[in-house]
């Protein structure tokens, strides 16, 4: 009778345990948020006046790109810019006209995430408006509410050569010679921005207003985040194109100066065990 007691007592206590355990919570997954290193592209173009009007002094004065970049704090430094503005020389009738054209680069350290091979769940990249330019919402219809002057959002593969990128923010002025990086289109802005789905993605993407009159798109980016930590890679990259990069066929008119640079901020997001 003790025998058959410790064996109901030592049975009750196995059903016990395991009770126990098929009660605990399972594992809560994780976020992590990869850090990235970001970089501004401006590239100008222009028409010359060749017609013999008096052209200087220009008024206005030309856009300066390297003033306006020094006197940028650093969070803005670090939320690139992409877009355009718009110049014309109104002297004397001058035809003079530029353009510049800029691209918002960002770059994700995968090597600091190494360790998740294997663990990834879902990974989403974020695109946010960070700053709207003061041009938005006039008569270009290239610079357009809640979203400014971006026109795409690129991807770039692992072996792309790609203008230097860091923590703080760089600028990269191309020379008229150079061209801006190519990559593989993920979606294009739409316009008029609507919230939702985005149609024609590449990958699966939807948009909400920010609530600080931009907007934020959400891409699933799990499958690229996989291969990359499977093979290694040390960082992936997107860029952001501008809505107008030229080139200019004709004189910008009297009325037609604008400056649609609008910054962007990025996030990469990992949910993982």
């Amino acid at each position: 009778m003790t025998s058959f007691r410790n064996v109901l007592g030592l049975c009750c206590a196995v059903m016990a345990a395991s009770l126990l355990v098929a009660c605990d919570d399972p594992p809560k997954p994780i976020e992590t948020t990869v850090g990235l290193s970001v970089a501004t592209l401006v590239k100008t173009s222009g028409i010359v006046d060749t017609s013999g009007n008096t052209c200087n002094p220009a008024v206005p004065a030309a856009p300066d790109i390297q003033a306006f970049w020094d006197g940028l704090s650093p969070e803005r430094k670090r939320n690139p810019f992409v877009g355009f503005e718009l110049w014309r020389n109104t002297t004397d009738g001058c035809l003079t006209s530029r353009l510049d054209a800029y691209r918002a680069l960002v770059t994700f350290n995968m090597a600091s995430v190494s360790s998740l091979k294997g663990l990834v769940t879902k990974a989403e990249l974020h695109v946010l408006t960070f700053a709207l330019p003061s041009g938005v919402g006039g008569s270009n219809p290239a610079c357009v509410a809640m979203t400014g002057g971006a026109g795409s959002l690129e991807r770039f593969g692992p072996s792309a050569t790609l203008p230097a990128v860091s923590g703080s923010g760089t600028l990269n002025k191309l020379t008229p010679q150079e061209s801006f990086p190519t990559g593989n289109t993920v979606f294009t802005f739409p316009r008029p921005w609507a919230s939702g789905p985005v149609a024609g993605a590449a990958d699966p993407t939807t948009t909400l207003a920010s609530g600080t009159g931009g907007a934020v798109f959400t891409v699933d980016v799990t499958g690229q985040v996989n291969a990359a930590l499977n093979g290694s890679f040390p960082g992936m990259s997107w860029m952001l194109t501008s809505a107008f990069e030229g080139p200019l066929t004709a004189s910008v008119p009297a009325s037609g100066a604008i400056d649609c640079k609008t910054a962007y901020s990025f996030k990469l997001v990992l949910t993982h065990l």
